[in-house]
């Protein structure tokens, strides 16, 4: 028979389990009615937010202090063309693609490169005839770019815009999400071949690891400090992380359903921050604790899309690519409220999960365990096929 302690206690460990809600501590700060919604989103060193526009011409940043926007509007001579995915260099200058508004591939098949220092823009043709789209900055200086129309990766000389290529092994792989490891390996995700990717900088070779949810839909990808490789899976509502040394993937169920998760980064701490499209939250997932954190954004439907964290890691920046919505998201992480242990925890005492899960009928164990899935998120661990 159920008794109201089970219940009691089946609730505890729901309420241990269970991703903290945090309200009212995102601030949205609402751009200049000049600008359109904010689209890609990159800080610099000194704490300067950059960001492009969704669907306007501008270059944008915003002051450390967030405060006081500076407006970039692109050379005329350039076209009728937008910037749009960003990178920022090691020494300052900013990188970009252009694909707003452009009709053709001699308007894309350019990259531009914006120096703060002198507020001037330099425009490079690229020998290309793709649409660039993506781009990273590695430690060399050296920048690496992925097309919305081409199955390869590109490699570009800064001083020069000399292009090398490099076909992808699997054909139709739909890459995105590239980011740097900590060695100077290439990592994206191939979305179509439901895989991660290595490019081997220095040895010119790929490597490529099947994920083990079959049709998870993988997209922006991010390092973390220790070389483990993180990335959301936009279709199975999950993050997932690969170590590379081990050949073995993790993967993390995020507790809001339909949540599609968009974009990821890791702190410092090795926290995992990523963005809820539809959930329309911010969310935070502690690997070793396995548990995860959430935080509503105020404004309705604001499609999050792109996020960074700042230098000193106190602030986490986002955009929020609702045209309606039209403003700039930030999550202060250094003042965040720390979790306490729920009262009804605290009360009954540090019992094990098991001792609560084997207290009664195997009903109260169905029950129990289906809180622990709905409620915490999984971690499954799987061997890669590679």
């Amino acid at each position: 028979m159920v008794t109201r302690t089970t219940i009691v206690r089946l609730l505890a460990v729901f309420a241990m389990l269970h991703p903290v809600l945090a309200l009212g501590q995102v601030e949205e700060l609402k751009l200049p009615e000049t600008l359109s919604a904010p689209y890609a989103l990159e800080v610099d060193e000194r704490g300067h937010v950059w960001f492009t526009e969704k669907v306007g011409k501008h270059l944008v940043t915003l002051d450390p202090a967030g405060t006081e926007f500076s407006i970039h509007p692109l050379p005329d001579s350039w076209g009728n063309v937008g910037p749009s995915q960003l990178t920022v260099a090691e020494s300052g200058d900013i990188w970009f693609t252009i694909r707003r508004w452009a009709t053709d591939d001699t308007q894309t098949n350019v990259l531009g490169k914006f120096i703060p220092a002198t507020g001037t823009f330099v425009r490079f043709v690229l020998s290309l005839d793709v649409e660039p789209q993506e781009i990273v900055t590695d430690g060399t200086g050296i920048m690496w770019l992925l097309a919305a129309n081409s199955n390869q990766l590109y490699r570009v000389d800064p001083a020069d815009a000399r292009v090398t290529s490099y076909e992808i092994p699997t054909p139709n792989s739909n890459a995105q999400g590239l980011a740097i490891g900590i060695k100077g390996d290439i990592w994206f995700s191939e979305a179509s071949a439901n895989k991660v990717a290595r490019f081997s900088s220095t040895g010119g070779f790929f490597q490529e690891y099947d994920i083990p949810t079959a049709f998870s839909n993988p997209g922006d990808i991010t390092v973390a400090p220790n070389g483990n490789v993180w990335f959301v899976q936009r279709a199975s509502n999950r993050l997932g992380v690969l170590y590379p040394d081990l050949n073995r993937f993790d993967e993390a169920l995020v507790p809001t359903i339909s949540a599609t998760p968009n974009a990821i980064e890791v702190d410092a701490d090795g926290t995992v921050w990523f963005l809820e499209y539809r959930g329309n939250k911010i969310g935070a997932f502690d690997p070793v604790m396995g548990t995860f954190r959430e935080f509503d954004i105020p404004s309705y439907a604001s499609l999050p899309g792109d996020l960074a964290l700042s230098p000193d890691g106190e602030t986490l920046w986002f955009t929020e690519s609702n045209t309606e919505t039209s403003r700039l998201g930030k999550l202060p992480i250094s003042s965040l409220t720390p979790v306490d242990a729920p009262d009804a925890v605290a009360e009954g005492g540090t019992q094990a999960i098991g001792e609560y899960l084997s207290a009664g009928t195997p009903l109260v164990v169905g029950l129990g365990l289906a809180l622990v899935l709905l409620g915490a998120g999984v971690w499954v661990t799987r061997r890669s096929l590679t």
